[in-house]
């Protein structure tokens, strides 16, 4: 995450001085953070990915005077909401909980056992399951009296899932193929012991969607 602070001013004439906010803006797309001062709680794009970002805060500058305000012509990136106009949100929540992994070890005393998981989590070989050091849980658990954290971005268009939701539908890919499979045996027992190829070709797709690899063409 980037942070950038711009020092563009758009400035709005009052009878009394200039009125300025300073916008602070979070891009959902880049995650770039930037802050901008203007003379309204406007969008704004983002230095990084130039998407339109709206301000999720906005605050009078100190000293500033807001009287008597005359009319001026918004900036291009100004957001005008019509009322009863739906638009597009990246709504998200962040809560607070434990990443608990257990592994067998066998040592001569509980600080070797200890040392020994430790070196496999700094190489990245605990959750490899051997024999050696079977991985015996891998759970999240909710703290008690977590902080629930909520956001809402207006956006343009919703970005593309992220690599945990990719992930999350090449397991769900992954599991119906093993479904299939089962039923596919099962079937073939009920009908003498063959298989038909048409209940293997139909999962196909699922696998090759759980290895993340293109769709083929299933000849006939």
């Amino acid at each position: 995450m980037s942070l950038i602070a711009q020092s563009s001013v758009s400035a709005t004439m009052t009878e009394t001085g200039t009125v300025r906010y300073l916008n602070q803006y979070r891009c959902p797309y880049c995650q770039t953070e930037w802050e901008d001062v203007w003379d309204c709680g406007c969008n704004d794009r983002c230095p990084d990915c130039n998407k339109e970002i709206e301000p999720y805060e906005s605050a009078l500058i100190d000293g500033e005077s807001a009287e008597t305000e005359l009319p001026v012509e918004e900036p291009a990136s100004a957001n005008v909401t019509a009322a009863g106009v739906n638009r597009l949100f990246v709504v998200s929540y962040e809560i607070d909980y434990v990443h608990r992994v257990s592994v067998g070890i066998t040592a001569d005393s509980p600080e070797a056992a200890q040392q020994i998981a430790e070196q496999a989590f700094n190489e990245a070989s605990i959750w490899d399951d051997t024999a050696a050091m079977p991985l015996l849980s891998d759970e999240y658990h909710e703290l008690e009296g977590e902080s629930l954290v909520w956001e809402c971005v207006a956006v343009e268009e919703w970005p593309e899932p992220d690599h945990s939701v990719r992930q999350l539908k090449k397991d769900q890919a992954a599991m119906q193929v093993c479904r299939g499979l089962v039923e596919a045996y099962q079937q073939g027992e009920a009908k003498g012991g063959s298989i038909d190829w048409d209940d293997l070709d139909q999962l196909i797709p699922l696998a090759l969607q759980a290895l993340g690899k293109p769709a083929l063409e299933i000849r006939s």
